[in-house]
């Protein structure tokens, strides 16, 4: 009898903001035959995404009503959308690549910051 591959699948992506404007960005997955409750890993990373940050950043501000000068945003996503788009796909590729090595539930947590903190 030959052994069915169980992947894993993205069920729920989460996006929860610090209070300077950073967040972290969380995918809960489950493979076919569902893991027991406590099986689950947890993984968590971290990405220095400066254009993905002030973009959400943005979201949030609108989620609250709160004032952004639209036309500006605009033109700004307007002349950084190859680098916003570019850490979007970083940020997946970095996802689907953790959810290749996996084979039961799990969720993978990425804190996404605008500001390198790795410098010195």
């Amino acid at each position: 009898m030959s052994r069915v591959e169980q992947k894993v699948k993205p069920y729920r992506i989460v996006i929860e903001w610090t209070e300077n404007s950073d967040f972290f960005f969380s995918c809960d997955y489950k493979s076919s035959g569902c893991a027991k409750k406590g099986d689950e890993k947890k993984t968590v990373d971290t990405h220095w995404f400066p254009h993905v940050t002030r973009a959400m950043g943005n979201v949030l501000k609108k989620l609250r009503r709160e004032h952004i000068t639209f036309p500006l945003f605009l033109i700004s996503l307007a002349f950084e959308h190859r680098h916003l788009l570019k850490e979007i796909e970083d940020l997946l590729k970095a996802l689907h690549n953790h959810l290749g090595s996996q084979q039961g539930a799990g969720c993978y947590t990425c804190f996404i910051s605008g500001e390198n903190r790795d410098q010195t």
